[in-house]
């Protein structure tokens, strides 16, 4: 009976693994499958805004190349704060063996003129002058005492040595690293101020073009038409996808959400505005140029890019139909398909877009239909 048990346990065990491999490759099948949806959806979105005027179309390769270049910037920063961190370590270290060299150094020395003092042919003279065959042991014992000591001092010290000719070579290195780091981050922020200088351009020659309010409301409905095509495409990928990417669910969370930063809401919910067109799905949060945006909850991108209207924006799938979308900002650092926790730094806020209040559009949505923050955030 007990053996019958046992094999009914193995069986049991053997399908629950097999139950679970064929999950995970189930998980992995519909993840590729969402990433393919998403792809087709930013070709389509490429097209789409390809299709927009010459100016628009400058705007978003101004936008993108500063996004693009401020992330390099802050990767840059967070590489060399890295290397310096660890130059510091091994500053420390290499004090650490010195110290270490030098009394290793007076501990030999003194070995040696101890030996040196006991003569080259200490042990024949004492074997051949002593009558006491215990005293002989003795001293014998003692002399073998002192060569195995030098030894392993000397040993010792040879492996000091290597170790500090390791840590000098790696401290070496890793300046040579941070002389590059910082050339490359100069070189990188000249860019950037040329391609502020050249926005500045565009959006000057845009605005021109764009004198009339009825022509900037008329274009600011096409661009909300086109941002809830793309919402409604991503809604059906995921839900074909079914995954669950949250930590916890996200209705769970309802009016205890930190915001994604801390600012003045300029708008109204649900309230058309001629100041901000676009922005009566969600909020129009004020923040400085560069502020930190923070993702409301764990997640994952599924779109980071630009999109008319809306300027650079990331969209986060927070499972069971709900999303979290940043728009407007300065600078994206996450990409579609990556995962995002709760509280994680996720763009930095601007005015791209054509936008001229420096501020993050933030909006919620359930199976596409926007929710008012004010009932979601802490």
């Amino acid at each position: 009976m007990r053996a019958f048990t046992l094999l009914i346990c193995t069986l049991l065990l053997l399908v629950a693994n097999a139950a679970y491999t064929d999950d995970r490759q189930q998980v992995r099948q519909r993840m590729a499958q969402l990433q393919t949806d998403i792809g087709n959806l930013q070709s389509w979105l490429n097209k789409s805004q390809d299709q927009a005027s010459h100016l628009q179309q400058q705007l978003r390769g101004s936008e993108q190349d500063i996004s693009n270049l401020s992330k390099a910037i802050k990767q840059n920063l967070h590489d060399s704060k890295a290397s310096s961190s660890a130059l510091a370590q091994l500053q420390e270290q290499s004090s650490h063996l010195q110290d270490a060299l030098s009394e290793q150094e007076l501990q030999l020395s003194t070995q040696l003129k101890r030996q040196y003092q006991q003569g080259q042919n200490a042990t024949e003279n004492l074997l051949l002058n002593l009558d006491n065959p215990t005293t002989v042991a003795r001293n014998l014992a003692y002399y073998q005492y002192l060569n195995q000591a030098s030894a392993e001092q000397m040993a010792a010290y040879r492996q000091t040595l290597d170790n500090l000719a390791q840590v000098q070579q790696e401290q070496a290195d890793l300046t040579l690293n941070l002389q590059q780091q910082a050339g490359l981050l100069q070189q990188k922020n000249q860019q950037l101020e040329q391609a502020k200088t050249k926005l500045a351009i565009h959006l000057k020659q845009l605005k021109l073009k764009q004198a009339t309010k009825s022509q900037r409301l008329a274009d600011a409905k096409k661009d909300q038409l086109q941002a809830q095509q793309l919402l409604e495409q991503i809604q059906i990928a995921l839900a074909k996808a079914n995954l669950q990417v949250a930590d916890t669910p996200f209705a769970e969370a309802k009016g205890k959400i930190p915001w994604p930063l801390k600012g003045k809401v300029l708008n109204r919910f649900g309230v058309s505005q001629n100041h901000y067109p676009l922005s009566q799905q969600g909020w129009l949060i004020a923040a400085p140029q560069g502020t930190e945006v923070l993702a409301i909850h764990s997640g994952q991108v599924v779109f980071s890019d630009w999109l008319k209207g809306y300027g650079l924006v990331i969209i986060l799938d927070h499972g069971d139909g709900f999303l979290s979308l940043y728009g407007q900002n300065q600078a994206l650092y996450l990409s579609a398909g990556d995962r995002a926790t709760a509280q994680q730094l996720i763009a930095s806020s601007g005015k791209s877009g054509g936008n001229t209040q420096a501020a993050l559009y933030f909006s919620l949505r359930k199976q596409g239909s926007p929710l008012n923050p004010k009932h979601w955030l802490q």
